[in-house]
């Protein structure tokens, strides 16, 4: 997927609704751009979120971005 740094195990974004949510990025299986942003997928869950999927690198790398 993405080289990220070590460090970042979890990152907070807003949801498709507008909500704050946490990701754990060590479940995560998948990400993939939508219409609206960007889809998050591990386990049997999917997180619609609004952020740009442009901007999934700089989460992965440590950035904060709602």
């Amino acid at each position: 997927m993405f080289n990220y740094s070590r460090g970042v195990k979890w990152i907070r974004v807003t949801d498709i609704d507008g909500g704050l949510v946490w990701i754990n990025l060590e479940k995560v299986e998948r990400v993939y751009r939508t219409s609206d942003g960007s889809t998050f997928e591990f386990a049997n869950t999917a997180i619609q979120t609004i952020v740009p999927f442009e901007k999934i690198p700089d989460l992965l790398g440590g950035g904060n971005h709602n």
